[in-house]
């Protein structure tokens, strides 16, 4: 039962890690509301493997990279706050839905792609692959291992949460009546977004 303690803490931080709200669920639960769950599926499949990926990566020795170059932290905290205001304002300005005319509805919601690059500008994102490798890298053994495991662990549990997230936001949708409303849920869920990652930001650390 020891062996499995270690394990089981971080299963433990995987889980909070992935269901506290966060930019990638805030953008998961408007998709939700807005598209409804079938569209969102894109946006949770870049979430989930871009964080893997990059979870990977930087379990492969590239978090070093922030403390030898100098700038790097803050050259990274910019393009963040630049592509995380881009997001929210993507968020924010989206049209609400046409209730008389769904079938005609033009919006589109946040691609799988771009949801895959802004893992690698979302501060908690970081935070959480930083805090990782450091406190679990020696569970796994090995650097394969390492990387295997991380990533398969995060996508394990990070999918669940994150259609359980979109399926809320879909739950939500059904109580938005009226364009004023899609409206409002937008810029609350925008507004959100910022300021979850907002501290992380100025306080200068990622």
């Amino acid at each position: 039962m020891e062996t499995l303690t270690p394990y089981l803490g971080f299963a433990l931080f995987v889980l909070v890690s992935i269901t506290t709200p966060g930019p990638n669920n805030i953008m998961t639960l408007h998709s939700g509301a807005r598209f409804g769950l079938r569209r969102t599926v894109p946006l949770v499949l870049g979430i989930q493997f871009g964080f893997a990926l990059m979870i990977a990566i930087i379990a492969f020795g590239s978090a070093q990279v922030l403390s030898r170059i100098e700038g790097a932290a803050t050259v990274l905290r910019v393009v963040c706050l630049i592509y995380l205001l881009y997001l929210a304002w993507r968020i924010a300005a989206s049209p609400p839905p046409d209730l008389q005319r769904p079938l005609e509805d033009t919006a589109k919601p946040i691609r799988m792609i771009e949801a895959m690059l802004f893992q690698w500008v979302n501060p908690k994102a970081w935070a959480v692959a930083i805090a990782t490798v450091g406190a679990y890298g020696v569970l796994f053994g090995g650097t394969l291992n390492t990387m295997l495991g991380f990533a398969g662990t995060f996508l394990a549990l990070g999918l669940p949460s994150s259609f359980a997230w979109a399926s809320g936001g879909t739950l939500i949708g059904r109580l938005l009546r009226s364009p004023t409303h899609y409206r409002a849920f937008s810029i609350i869920a925008a507004v959100a977004m910022v300021a979850a990652v907002a501290p992380v930001l100025f306080q200068g650390s990622l």
